[in-house]
Order: C-alpha cells, then sequence, then structure tokens
C-alpha cells in the first residue's frame, strides 16, 4: 500500500470509489468506460473489491453513475461555452477527462498534496491538463486557475464536500461565485439521513478514522440564501437523474434507489455563479 493510503485517513478513501468503478468496468464495459481503474488499483496494491459492500450492486454501480453524471452537467455547459477551462475540485484518482475523451479544454485536477502525488504517478496527464496540490479551503489556489470570464469555467467536485463543515463549504462557494462569474459547479450532496448512510459506508470499507460532516435539507433555498451570486441551484436524483439505462438493476438496488429518492437522501446539484454582466 502507498505510504499516501493510510488506513482511517480521507486519502484511503479513495480506494473506494476506484474499486467501484473498476467492479462496473469489469461488468458493465460500456456504460461509460473507464480503462483506468483497473490498473490503477493493481498498481497501489490496494484492492477491497472484495470486501463484503461491494456483493451489492447498489455501491459499485454509484461510482461509475457519479462519473455519468459529473460528465453529463460538464458537457452541458461546454455547449454553452466550448472553450471553457475545466476544474476537478478534490479530484482524487478520478480519471474524468479520459473517460470523456477530452483533449481540447484547459483541465485542472486539485487535491492534496499526498494524493496529487499519487496522480502524477498513476493518472496520465493530458494535453492542457495541470494537477494543483492545495487545500481548498485555503482560497489563494483560486490565483493558479486561468480564468476568461468570455470562455467560461466549470467545477466538479465528486464526493468530497461530505468532509467539510458546512461553514468551510459556504465559504468557499461564496468566494468561487465572486471570483468566477459566469461559471458553473456540480457537486453530490445528501440530507442528513444520507449523511448517516456516507459514514456507514466508508467503516464499512474498513475506514473508522473518518467522518463525514456536510449534509443540506432545502438544497435551493439553502444554497441560494448564502450568497446574491449563487443563483440557478437545480437538483436531480443521484441515480436516475441523468443515466437512463444500459445495465440491469437488481431488485436491491432498485430498493435502495426508492429509498434515497424517497427520503431525499441523494442529489445532484447545479450551481450557477451570477454574470453580473
Amino acid at each position: 500500500m502507498s505510504d499516501s493510503l493510510k488506513e482511517n485517513t480521507v486519502q484511503h478513501t479513495l480506494c473506494m470509489p476506484l474499486c467501484g468503478r473498476m467492479i462496473a468496468a469489469r461488468k458493465y464495459p460500456d456504460l461509460f468506460p473507464d480503462r483506468d481503474a483497473e490498473r490503477i488499483v493493481r498498481e497501489l496494491g490496494e484492492d477491497i473489491s472484495g470486501r463484503a459492500m461491494y456483493r451489492l450492486q447498489y455501491m459499485w454501480i454509484n461510482c461509475v453513475i457519479r462519473q455519468y453524471n459529473l460528465a453529463w452537467e460538464i458537457t452541458g455547459y461546454l455547449k454553452q461555452h466550448p472553450q471553457a477551462t475545466v476544474v476537478e475540485l478534490g479530484a482524487g484518482l478520478s480519471c474524468l477527462r479520459r473517460q470523456m475523451g477530452n483533449t481540447t479544454n484547459p483541465w485542472y485536477c486539485l487535491d492534496m498534496e499526498n494524493v496529487i502525488a499519487l496522480r502524477e504517478k498513476h493518472v496520465p496527464l493530458g494535453e492542457h491538463e495541470r494537477n494543483i496540490a492545495c487545500d481548498l479551503n485555503d482560497h489563494s489556489w483560486f490565483d493558479k486557475i486561468s480564468f476568461d470570464p468570455a470562455k467560461g469555467i466549470v467545477f466538479t467536485a465528486g464526493g468530497l464536500f461530505y468532509y467539510f463543515e458546512k461553514e468551510q463549504v459556504r465559504s468557499l462557494l461564496c468566494a468561487m461565485a465572486e471570483r468566477f462569474p459566469g461559471g458553473m459547479l456540480t457537486f453530490d450532496a445528501v440530507n442528513s439521513l444520507g449523511l448517516k448512510g456516507v459514514n456507514a459506508e466508508v467503516r464499512l470499507a474498513g475506514n473508522n478514522g473518518t467522518k463525514s460532516f456536510f449534509s443540506l435539507e432545502q438544497p435551493k433555498e439553502e444554497l441560494e440564501r448564502w450568497s446574491p451570486s449563487i443563483v440557478n441551484v437545480m437538483e436531480k436524483d443521484y441515480a436516475d437523474g441523468y443515466l437512463k439505462g444500459g445495465y440491469r438493476k437488481t431488485p436491491m438496488t432498485r430498493l435502495f434507489n426508492w429509498v434515497m429518492r424517497t427520503f431525499h437522501m441523494s442529489f445532484m446539484l447545479h450551481v450557477e455563479f451570477a454574470d453580473p454582466l
């Protein structure tokens, strides 16, 4: 195991979506192709895919669904802003750009220093792509992003904000909205009940030292109250809001999805930053 993936750390949670993507790529190779996950797992020497949690389709299919959802939002923004910059906040070992086959847009991957060291080793950089090691709560990283308001910018934060306190998320989003007018952010989130599920999943993966904190009960109302520059907040169902087919759901997956949807436990958010012009 890499020193950067010590158990009971936030960094170790990188293995959860990575192994989920690997399983999904084996079972549904054409769903949203990920030709890197299995190689990275092998190189890291940290394969948790045999753990009991991954016997449930729901636990691994959601890993590729999140990648698909983020890609859908990026694609939608790029249709209106074809030269926009793309920024993955908390990129981890995501291979989203490689999955999308994007070779033209400026693309930044941001994460903690030890995680970026893993990216440098295991995820080949594409043309116009750059990794940035930073603390996302230290907003000095804003200065490292090339931003042209005329071209636009889109941010993703897949599986990231759970590990932040709500005040940290509020501070970050308000500052981003002011600094990157006309931009857009997409991320996954949960309510307080869903947050209990997130913490349970992390424990099932063998990580007892990492805790999640951030949840939203009424995302549109809460986020738009934070700043007049945060506008047009839209919500979609996590499991079925974007991906309409391509795999056969087990009865347990259908049940989980129904529960998550009925009790508003998990969702995707689209957040725009007002353009004063």
